[in-house]
Protein backbone atom coordinates (compact mmCIF):
# COMPACT_ATOMS: atom_id res chain seq x y z
CA UNK A 1 0.00 0.00 0.00
CA UNK A 2 1.36 3.45 -0.91
CA UNK A 3 2.19 5.96 1.81
CA UNK A 4 -0.45 8.29 0.35
CA UNK A 5 -3.19 5.65 0.48
CA UNK A 6 -2.10 4.57 3.94
CA UNK A 7 -2.43 8.17 5.09
CA UNK A 8 -5.85 8.52 3.45
CA UNK A 9 -7.22 5.46 5.26
CA UNK A 10 -5.62 6.50 8.55
CA UNK A 11 -6.73 10.10 8.27
CA UNK A 12 -10.34 9.48 7.28
CA UNK A 13 -10.81 7.02 10.14
CA UNK A 14 -9.02 9.18 12.68
CA UNK A 15 -10.67 12.47 11.87
CA UNK A 16 -14.14 10.95 12.27
CA UNK A 17 -13.60 8.99 15.48
CA UNK A 18 -10.36 9.92 17.22
CA UNK A 19 -9.67 13.57 16.46
CA UNK A 20 -7.85 14.90 19.51
CA UNK A 21 -9.38 18.33 20.02
CA UNK A 22 -11.89 20.20 22.16
CA UNK A 23 -15.33 18.67 22.72
CA UNK A 24 -16.95 21.59 20.90
CA UNK A 25 -15.00 20.87 17.72
CA UNK A 26 -15.59 17.15 18.09
CA UNK A 27 -19.35 17.71 18.37
CA UNK A 28 -19.17 20.05 15.39
CA UNK A 29 -17.35 17.41 13.35
CA UNK A 30 -20.01 14.77 14.13
CA UNK A 31 -22.65 17.13 12.73
CA UNK A 32 -20.38 18.10 9.84
CA UNK A 33 -19.58 14.56 8.67
CA UNK A 34 -23.28 13.65 8.69
CA UNK A 35 -23.96 16.55 6.33
CA UNK A 36 -20.96 16.07 4.03
CA UNK A 37 -19.51 12.55 4.37
CA UNK A 38 -19.16 11.80 0.67
CA UNK A 39 -18.07 15.31 -0.29
CA UNK A 40 -15.45 15.38 2.45
CA UNK A 41 -14.10 11.94 1.55
CA UNK A 42 -14.02 12.83 -2.14
CA UNK A 43 -12.23 16.10 -1.38
CA UNK A 44 -9.55 14.32 0.65
CA UNK A 45 -9.06 11.70 -2.07
CA UNK A 46 -8.71 14.40 -4.73
CA UNK A 47 -6.25 16.27 -2.54
CA UNK A 48 -4.09 13.19 -2.09
CA UNK A 49 -4.25 12.41 -5.82
CA UNK A 50 -3.18 15.96 -6.68
CA UNK A 51 -0.19 15.75 -4.35
CA UNK A 52 1.15 12.74 -6.26
CA UNK A 53 1.90 15.06 -9.17
CA UNK A 54 4.36 17.15 -7.20
CA UNK A 55 7.67 16.58 -5.51
CA UNK A 56 7.47 16.22 -1.75
CA UNK A 57 9.91 16.07 1.14
CA UNK A 58 9.60 12.32 1.72
CA UNK A 59 12.79 11.28 -0.06
CA UNK A 60 15.01 13.62 1.94
CA UNK A 61 13.16 14.15 5.20
CA UNK A 62 10.65 11.30 5.49
CA UNK A 63 7.73 13.74 5.30
CA UNK A 64 4.61 14.01 3.16
CA UNK A 65 4.91 17.74 2.80
CA UNK A 66 4.63 19.87 -0.29
CA UNK A 67 5.79 23.26 0.99
CA UNK A 68 7.33 24.73 4.11
CA UNK A 69 4.09 26.71 4.40
CA UNK A 70 2.18 23.62 5.57
CA UNK A 71 2.77 20.75 8.00
CA UNK A 72 3.67 17.17 7.13
CA UNK A 73 0.18 15.80 6.45
CA UNK A 74 0.88 12.47 8.16
CA UNK A 75 1.39 14.22 11.52
CA UNK A 76 -1.20 15.41 14.03
CA UNK A 77 -0.54 19.00 12.91
CA UNK A 78 -1.12 17.93 9.30
CA UNK A 79 -4.31 16.14 10.24
CA UNK A 80 -5.46 19.33 11.95
CA UNK A 81 -4.50 21.36 8.85
CA UNK A 82 -6.76 19.28 6.60
CA UNK A 83 -9.56 19.23 9.19
CA UNK A 84 -9.76 23.03 9.14
CA UNK A 85 -9.36 23.01 5.39
CA UNK A 86 -12.53 20.91 5.18
CA UNK A 87 -14.37 23.39 7.41
CA UNK A 88 -13.27 26.28 5.18
CA UNK A 89 -14.26 24.41 2.05
CA UNK A 90 -17.68 23.05 3.02
CA UNK A 91 -18.80 25.30 5.88
CA UNK A 92 -17.26 28.54 4.55
CA UNK A 93 -15.63 29.19 7.92
CA UNK A 94 -13.16 32.08 8.18
CA UNK A 95 -10.48 30.22 10.12
CA UNK A 96 -6.86 31.40 10.04
CA UNK A 97 -4.33 28.88 8.79
CA UNK A 98 -1.12 30.92 9.04
CA UNK A 99 0.16 33.41 11.60
CA UNK A 100 3.15 35.54 10.61
CA UNK A 101 4.96 37.02 13.63
CA UNK A 102 7.48 39.84 13.54
CA UNK A 103 9.74 38.81 16.44
CA UNK A 104 11.90 41.94 16.35
CA UNK A 105 12.36 45.16 14.42
CA UNK A 106 16.15 44.78 14.65
CA UNK A 107 18.07 43.93 11.49
CA UNK A 108 21.70 44.22 10.45
CA UNK A 109 20.78 44.76 6.77
CA UNK A 110 19.41 47.85 5.08
CA UNK A 111 17.63 46.36 2.06
CA UNK A 112 16.42 48.70 -0.67
CA UNK A 113 13.23 46.64 -1.10
CA UNK A 114 12.45 46.01 2.60
CA UNK A 115 8.70 45.64 3.12
CA UNK A 116 9.07 45.64 6.93
CA UNK A 117 10.57 49.12 7.02
CA UNK A 118 7.50 50.77 8.57
CA UNK A 119 7.45 48.17 11.37
CA UNK A 120 11.14 48.66 12.01
CA UNK A 121 10.61 52.41 12.37
CA UNK A 122 7.93 51.89 15.03
CA UNK A 123 8.98 53.54 18.32
CA UNK A 124 6.81 51.49 20.69
CA UNK A 125 8.14 48.70 22.90
CA UNK A 126 8.26 45.21 21.50
CA UNK A 127 6.19 42.43 23.00
CA UNK A 128 7.82 40.36 25.71
CA UNK A 129 8.75 36.74 25.09
CA UNK A 130 5.82 35.65 27.24
CA UNK A 131 3.44 37.83 25.22
CA UNK A 132 4.74 36.40 21.94
CA UNK A 133 4.20 32.87 23.28
CA UNK A 134 0.68 33.69 24.49
CA UNK A 135 -0.26 35.32 21.17
CA UNK A 136 0.95 32.27 19.26
CA UNK A 137 -0.98 29.93 21.56
CA UNK A 138 -4.17 31.98 21.13
CA UNK A 139 -3.70 31.95 17.35
CA UNK A 140 -3.26 28.18 17.27
CA UNK A 141 -6.46 27.75 19.26
CA UNK A 142 -8.24 29.71 16.51
CA UNK A 143 -7.06 27.15 13.95
CA UNK A 144 -3.57 28.25 12.91
CA UNK A 145 -1.45 25.31 11.73
CA UNK A 146 1.61 27.20 10.45
CA UNK A 147 3.52 29.81 12.46
CA UNK A 148 5.93 31.90 10.37
CA UNK A 149 8.58 33.84 12.30
CA UNK A 150 9.99 36.95 10.64
CA UNK A 151 11.65 40.23 11.60
CA UNK A 152 13.58 42.42 11.12
CA UNK A 153 15.93 39.49 11.53
CA UNK A 154 14.35 36.89 13.84
CA UNK A 155 17.73 35.37 14.79
CA UNK A 156 18.40 38.65 16.65
CA UNK A 157 15.64 37.76 19.13
CA UNK A 158 17.54 36.31 22.10
CA UNK A 159 14.62 34.04 23.05
CA UNK A 160 14.00 32.65 19.57
CA UNK A 161 14.70 29.04 20.60
CA UNK A 162 12.35 29.37 23.59
CA UNK A 163 9.56 30.75 21.37
CA UNK A 164 9.98 27.95 18.83
CA UNK A 165 10.01 25.32 21.59
CA UNK A 166 6.74 26.71 22.99
CA UNK A 167 4.79 25.88 19.82
CA UNK A 168 2.74 22.69 20.22
CA UNK A 169 4.08 20.56 17.34
CA UNK A 170 0.95 18.37 17.51
CA UNK A 171 -1.01 21.40 16.41
CA UNK A 172 1.23 23.58 14.25
CA UNK A 173 4.26 23.75 11.98
CA UNK A 174 6.82 26.51 12.76
CA UNK A 175 9.21 28.03 10.20
CA UNK A 176 11.24 31.23 9.97
CA UNK A 177 12.55 33.71 7.41
CA UNK A 178 16.14 34.87 7.86
CA UNK A 179 18.85 36.67 5.90
CA UNK A 180 21.06 33.72 6.85
CA UNK A 181 24.04 35.55 8.31
CA UNK A 182 23.71 34.01 11.77
CA UNK A 183 22.93 30.44 10.71
CA UNK A 184 26.09 29.05 12.22
CA UNK A 185 26.53 25.32 12.76
CA UNK A 186 25.86 25.74 16.46
CA UNK A 187 22.77 27.88 15.90
CA UNK A 188 21.32 25.41 13.40
CA UNK A 189 21.75 22.58 15.94
CA UNK A 190 19.83 24.65 18.51
CA UNK A 191 17.08 25.47 16.03
CA UNK A 192 16.74 21.79 15.18
CA UNK A 193 16.58 20.86 18.86
CA UNK A 194 13.92 23.52 19.50
CA UNK A 195 11.62 21.89 16.94
CA UNK A 196 11.94 24.24 13.97
CA UNK A 197 10.29 22.71 10.89
CA UNK A 198 11.98 24.76 8.18
CA UNK A 199 13.99 27.84 7.20
CA UNK A 200 13.48 30.35 4.40
CA UNK A 201 16.76 32.09 3.55
CA UNK A 202 16.35 35.36 1.67
CA UNK A 203 18.44 35.60 -1.50
CA UNK A 204 17.74 38.69 -3.57
CA UNK A 205 19.99 37.41 -6.32
CA UNK A 206 21.97 34.34 -7.35
CA UNK A 207 24.81 36.80 -8.06
CA UNK A 208 26.96 37.60 -5.04
CA UNK A 209 27.64 41.25 -5.91
CA UNK A 210 24.00 42.06 -6.68
CA UNK A 211 22.72 40.41 -3.51
CA UNK A 212 25.21 42.27 -1.32
CA UNK A 213 24.41 45.55 -3.04
CA UNK A 214 20.66 45.12 -2.51
CA UNK A 215 21.20 44.18 1.14
CA UNK A 216 23.76 46.94 1.79
CA UNK A 217 25.88 44.30 3.54
CA UNK A 218 28.50 41.75 2.57
CA UNK A 219 26.28 38.79 3.41
CA UNK A 220 25.98 36.46 0.42
CA UNK A 221 28.71 33.97 1.39
CA UNK A 222 27.40 33.72 4.96
CA UNK A 223 23.86 33.10 3.69
CA UNK A 224 25.07 30.25 1.48
CA UNK A 225 27.07 28.81 4.36
CA UNK A 226 23.99 29.11 6.57
CA UNK A 227 21.93 27.12 4.06
CA UNK A 228 24.54 24.35 4.11
CA UNK A 229 24.66 24.36 7.91
CA UNK A 230 20.88 23.99 8.16
CA UNK A 231 20.78 21.16 5.63
CA UNK A 232 23.55 19.34 7.52
CA UNK A 233 21.34 19.06 10.61
CA UNK A 234 18.36 18.04 8.42
CA UNK A 235 16.30 21.23 8.61
CA UNK A 236 14.42 21.69 5.31
CA UNK A 237 15.50 24.91 3.58
CA UNK A 238 13.79 27.17 1.06
CA UNK A 239 15.15 30.18 -0.79
CA UNK A 240 12.98 33.29 -0.61
CA UNK A 241 13.29 35.90 -3.36
CA UNK A 242 11.15 38.46 -5.18
CA UNK A 243 10.01 39.23 -8.71
CA UNK A 244 9.49 42.38 -10.75
CA UNK A 245 8.46 42.65 -14.38
CA UNK A 246 12.09 43.29 -15.37
CA UNK A 247 13.32 40.29 -13.40
CA UNK A 248 10.83 37.94 -15.05
CA UNK A 249 11.85 39.20 -18.50
CA UNK A 250 15.56 38.78 -17.64
CA UNK A 251 15.20 35.02 -16.84
CA UNK A 252 15.59 35.57 -13.11
CA UNK A 253 13.29 32.64 -12.25
CA UNK A 254 15.16 30.20 -14.47
CA UNK A 255 18.56 31.27 -13.12
CA UNK A 256 17.44 31.20 -9.48
CA UNK A 257 15.88 27.74 -9.89
CA UNK A 258 19.12 26.42 -11.40
CA UNK A 259 21.09 27.97 -8.51
CA UNK A 260 18.68 26.49 -5.94
CA UNK A 261 19.07 23.07 -7.55
CA UNK A 262 22.85 23.32 -7.12
CA UNK A 263 22.40 24.22 -3.45
CA UNK A 264 20.09 21.21 -3.00
CA UNK A 265 17.41 23.23 -1.17
CA UNK A 266 13.86 21.90 -0.99
CA UNK A 267 11.84 24.92 -2.15
CA UNK A 268 12.03 28.34 -3.80
CA UNK A 269 9.36 30.91 -3.01
CA UNK A 270 9.03 34.08 -5.10
CA UNK A 271 7.15 37.06 -3.69
CA UNK A 272 5.74 39.80 -5.88
CA UNK A 273 7.60 43.09 -5.42
CA UNK A 274 4.93 45.09 -3.61
CA UNK A 275 5.02 48.89 -3.23
CA UNK A 276 5.25 49.04 0.54
CA UNK A 277 7.96 49.84 3.08
CA UNK A 278 10.98 51.21 1.24
CA UNK A 279 9.33 50.39 -2.11
CA UNK A 280 6.25 52.46 -1.22
CA UNK A 281 6.31 54.58 -4.39
CA UNK A 282 7.71 51.93 -6.74
CA UNK A 283 4.51 51.06 -8.60
CA UNK A 284 6.66 50.36 -11.66
CA UNK A 285 7.64 47.12 -9.90
CA UNK A 286 4.14 45.70 -10.45
CA UNK A 287 4.03 42.51 -12.46
CA UNK A 288 2.02 42.95 -15.66
CA UNK A 289 -0.19 40.30 -17.26
CA UNK A 290 2.53 38.97 -19.55
CA UNK A 291 4.93 38.55 -16.63
CA UNK A 292 2.26 36.72 -14.65
CA UNK A 293 1.52 34.39 -17.57
CA UNK A 294 5.20 33.53 -17.79
CA UNK A 295 5.37 32.90 -14.02
CA UNK A 296 2.41 30.52 -14.28
CA UNK A 297 3.98 28.69 -17.22
CA UNK A 298 7.31 28.31 -15.38
CA UNK A 299 5.53 27.14 -12.24
CA UNK A 300 3.95 24.26 -14.16
CA UNK A 301 7.25 23.55 -15.88
CA UNK A 302 9.32 23.27 -12.71
CA UNK A 303 6.66 21.37 -10.78
CA UNK A 304 6.90 18.62 -13.39
CA UNK A 305 10.69 18.41 -13.03
CA UNK A 306 11.31 16.18 -10.02
CA UNK A 307 15.02 17.02 -9.88
CA UNK A 308 14.29 20.70 -9.10
CA UNK A 309 13.11 22.22 -5.81
CA UNK A 310 9.44 22.89 -5.15
CA UNK A 311 8.40 26.29 -6.56
CA UNK A 312 5.80 28.50 -4.84
CA UNK A 313 5.37 31.93 -6.48
CA UNK A 314 2.97 34.39 -4.84
CA UNK A 315 1.71 35.48 -8.26
CA UNK A 316 0.16 32.07 -8.96
CA UNK A 317 -2.10 32.48 -5.91
CA UNK A 318 -2.95 36.20 -5.93
CA UNK A 319 -3.17 37.56 -9.47
CA UNK A 320 -5.66 37.95 -12.31
CA UNK A 321 -8.08 35.11 -12.92
CA UNK A 322 -6.33 33.60 -15.92
CA UNK A 323 -3.01 33.50 -14.03
CA UNK A 324 -4.21 32.39 -10.62
CA UNK A 325 -5.61 29.34 -8.92
CA UNK A 326 -6.07 30.88 -5.52
CA UNK A 327 -6.84 34.08 -3.68
CA UNK A 328 -5.14 36.63 -1.45
CA UNK A 329 -4.42 34.98 1.90
CA UNK A 330 -4.50 38.27 3.86
CA UNK A 331 -7.33 38.22 6.42
CA UNK A 332 -8.69 35.07 4.77
CA UNK A 333 -6.37 32.36 6.03
CA UNK A 334 -3.46 34.50 7.23
CA UNK A 335 -2.74 37.48 9.48
CA UNK A 336 0.32 39.30 10.79
CA UNK A 337 1.35 40.21 14.34
CA UNK A 338 4.03 42.90 14.49
CA UNK A 339 6.78 42.93 17.10
CA UNK A 340 4.87 45.71 18.89
CA UNK A 341 1.63 43.68 18.93
CA UNK A 342 -0.28 45.24 16.01
CA UNK A 343 -2.51 42.84 14.09
CA UNK A 344 -2.52 43.49 10.34
CA UNK A 345 -3.99 41.63 7.34
CA UNK A 346 -0.45 40.69 6.26
CA UNK A 347 3.10 41.94 6.75
CA UNK A 348 2.95 43.90 3.46
CA UNK A 349 -0.12 45.93 4.49
CA UNK A 350 0.44 49.04 6.68
CA UNK A 351 -3.06 48.86 8.21
CA UNK A 352 -4.10 47.51 11.61
CA UNK A 353 -7.31 46.56 13.43
CA UNK A 354 -5.79 46.93 16.87
CA UNK A 355 -3.11 45.85 19.27
CA UNK A 356 -2.36 42.75 21.28
CA UNK A 357 -2.58 42.24 24.27
CA UNK A 358 -4.97 45.19 24.61
CA UNK A 359 -7.38 42.90 22.77
CA UNK A 360 -7.29 39.13 22.44
CA UNK A 361 -6.15 37.51 19.19
CA UNK A 362 -9.67 36.14 18.73
CA UNK A 363 -11.22 39.60 19.07
CA UNK A 364 -8.70 41.12 16.63
CA UNK A 365 -9.20 38.31 14.08
CA UNK A 366 -12.98 38.64 14.24
CA UNK A 367 -12.70 42.37 13.69
CA UNK A 368 -10.31 41.86 10.80
CA UNK A 369 -12.66 39.55 8.89
CA UNK A 370 -15.74 41.72 9.42
CA UNK A 371 -14.33 45.14 8.51
CA UNK A 372 -14.17 46.64 5.02
CA UNK A 373 -12.44 45.74 2.75
CA UNK A 374 -11.75 42.33 4.30
CA UNK A 375 -15.31 41.06 4.74
CA UNK A 376 -14.95 39.08 1.55
CA UNK A 377 -11.88 37.36 0.23
CA UNK A 378 -10.11 38.89 -2.73
CA UNK A 379 -8.85 37.04 -5.79
CA UNK A 380 -5.95 39.48 -6.17
CA UNK A 381 -3.42 40.92 -3.74
CA UNK A 382 -5.09 44.07 -2.43
CA UNK A 383 -1.81 45.92 -2.08
CA UNK A 384 -1.35 45.60 -5.85
CA UNK A 385 -4.91 46.77 -6.60
CA UNK A 386 -4.99 50.49 -7.61
CA UNK A 387 -8.53 50.91 -6.26
CA UNK A 388 -7.55 49.54 -2.85
CA UNK A 389 -4.43 51.71 -2.72
CA UNK A 390 -6.44 54.83 -3.59
CA UNK A 391 -9.15 53.98 -1.09
CA UNK A 392 -6.87 53.08 1.83
CA UNK A 393 -3.10 53.36 1.39
CA UNK A 394 -2.87 56.79 -0.24
CA UNK A 395 -5.29 58.27 2.31
CA UNK A 396 -2.97 57.53 5.24
CA UNK A 397 -1.65 60.89 6.54
CA UNK A 398 1.98 61.44 5.53
CA UNK A 399 3.12 62.01 9.12
CA UNK A 400 1.16 59.06 10.56
CA UNK A 401 2.77 56.27 12.54
CA UNK A 402 2.40 52.90 10.80
CA UNK A 403 0.59 50.57 10.79
CA UNK A 404 -2.39 52.92 10.58
CA UNK A 405 -5.80 52.13 12.18
CA UNK A 406 -8.10 51.00 9.39
CA UNK A 407 -11.09 52.30 11.37
CA UNK A 408 -10.00 55.86 10.60
CA UNK A 409 -10.29 55.21 6.86
CA UNK A 410 -13.86 53.85 6.92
Amino acid sequence: MSKEQDFLDYYYFTIQYKYDTSQDLLDYWIEFKEKFPNKAKSYIENYINQTKKYKNFFRTFGQLRFSLYQPDITTNAGKRYIFYRLLRKFEMCRIPSTLTVGLTKKCQCNCLHCSANYHMNQKEKELTTEQFISAIEESIELGVTTVVLVGGEPLLNKDLDKIISSVDKNKANVVLFTNGEFLTKEKCKKLKASGLDGIFVSLDSYKKEEHNQLRKRNIFDKAIEGIQNALQVKIPVAISSYLTKDRVEAYFIENMMAFAKELNVQEVTFFDAIPTGRMYSSVSSFLDLEARKKILYLTHYYRRKKDYPIITPQSVFTSQKECSRGYCFAATTQFYLSSQGYVCPCDFTPLTVGKYPEFSIKTLWEKLITIEPYKKRSKECRMQDPHFRNQYIYRIPKDASLPYPIDLLQ
